[in-house]
């Protein structure tokens, strides 16, 4: 659990306050522009819903969902408010659907690339200083948590956008799509029970590659 990693990690009163001043900030960014993705792509595919309930926006308040942004605090997971779209105004149905539906992953992955980044600089050549350790540990959560919310939501479980990204290619009397809409909150919760290791594995691949580029090209 993250804050309790963070209360039992031996900092002191300012050290955890920029901890967890970065950490909010980092999830609003992740959540927030994830969600902005979706809105614009789906205006920008034919559908005018997002933008008339006021989510085509980059206000965090139009997003954040405050029981999800504590469970992104306590547990390092949460939710935001879901972006609503209406699939029947896409000037395209597969062609739309799949951008809109990868829009809010691709967003965090440009994200967590660009904290990479700035990571990588500070970690190399920031040194010591209270503003390095708080602008550190501000990219190092930028990065972790946007790569963390791409490949979670890259899970082919509804209402994840790695489910409806298949939805523009498959039937949907399919064998594989039927089960998993189902049953999808029993596999949602064994996969967060149990299958957390995934993402860190696969979160862990990828910033080894970013930082790795940088130190490459720097």
């Amino acid at each position: 659990m993250f804050l309790v990693d963070i209360l039992s990690g031996g900092y002191d009163a300012v050290e955890i306050i920029l901890i967890l001043l970065a950490f909010a900030l980092s999830v609003t960014i992740a959540i927030t522009l994830h969600e902005f993705a979706h809105a614009f792509a789906a205006l920008k595919a034919g559908d005018p819903s997002a933008k008339l309930a006021g989510r085509l926006s980059i206000n965090p308040a139009a997003h954040l969902e405050p029981v999800g942004l504590l469970c992104f605090l306590l547990a390092g997971i949460g939710w935001a408010k879901p972006v609503p779209v209406n699939p029947f105004n896409y000037r395209n149905f597969k062609h739309g659907n799949f951008w809109v539906s990868i829009s809010g992953v691709l967003t965090n992955l440009v994200i967590g690339f660009i904290a990479s980044f700035f990571y990588y600089l500070i970690a190399a050549y920031g040194g010591g200083g209270i503003l390095m350790f708080g602008l550190g540990w501000f990219f190092a959560l930028l990065m972790i948590i946007n790569l963390s919310l791409a490949v979670f939501n890259l899970l082919p479980i509804p209402p994840l956008d790695g489910y409806n990204m298949l939805v523009s290619f498959t039937k949907p009397d399919n064998r594989f799509m039927r089960g998993m809409r189902e049953n999808s909150m029993i596999f949602l919760m064994i996969f967060v029970l149990f299958g957390g290791f995934v993402i860190f594995a696969i979160r862990g691949f990828l910033m080894d590659s970013f930082l790795s580029l940088w130190g490459a090209i720097i």
